[in-house]
């Protein structure tokens, strides 16, 4: 018998590029898995979270919201993830009606959490940091300073364990508390002493 149906579509490509999401982090896949770790653990209700905060009338709170996803799904480099929070980030600034946007940001949320889910390899225990990772991180933690990139908020706080090994609890807590306030030349000047 026959068949009459086409070829098979291809399957939809992954919600997360993962080999961008590792290069981003100067190929430390490791930090790039404790990454999507945190994203599913603080994400997962993010549709959510929007939502209510509509429900609310508080258009600026989510507007703020899809902003904080768009970062972090650019960040794990969730593309369709992103442009989605990107669209809805923009109805909200225009005004226009947002639920199209948001639906389709609900969609593409649960497929990178399925994914995230379903993933081998993501372990919920950080491994300890191998030689020579540490100055990986620090030499992307000194690139997204000198950039002024807020991606440095993230990466200090996903390296902790092994940037306080390197550099000492004091100073990296000095480290840290600077990034945190947005003060990349202070950060990067602590880091060069």
């Amino acid at each position: 018998m026959t068949s009459t149906a086409g070829p098979l579509p291809d399957p939809a490509p992954p919600a997360i590029d993962y080999a961008n999401g590792a290069a981003r982090l100067m190929g430390d896949a490791a930090l790039f898995a404790r990454v999507l770790i945190r994203f599913r653990k603080e994400y997962r209700h993010a549709a959510d979270a929007i939502r209510d905060a509509l429900a609310r009338g508080d258009v600026q709170l989510a507007q703020r919201l899809a902003h904080t996803l768009k970062g972090a799904a650019g960040m794990i480099e969730a593309v369709p993830l992103r442009q989605a929070a990107q669209a809805l980030e923009y109805a909200l600034r225009q005004g226009v009606d947002p639920v199209p946007q948001l639906a389709r940001l609900g969609r593409a949320l649960e497929r990178v959490l399925r994914e995230l889910d379903a993933a081998e390899g993501i372990s919920p225990t950080p491994p300890v940091a191998q030689d020579g990772e540490c100055g990986k991180v620090l030499a992307r933690l000194r690139i997204l300073l000198e950039d002024g990139n807020g991606d440095a908020v993230d990466l200090v706080q996903e390296a902790a364990a092994g940037l306080t090994r390197e550099l000492g609890e004091e100073r990296y807590r000095r480290v840290a508390a600077a990034i945190d306030i947005f003060d990349f030349e202070g950060a990067l000047d602590l880091l060069e002493r």
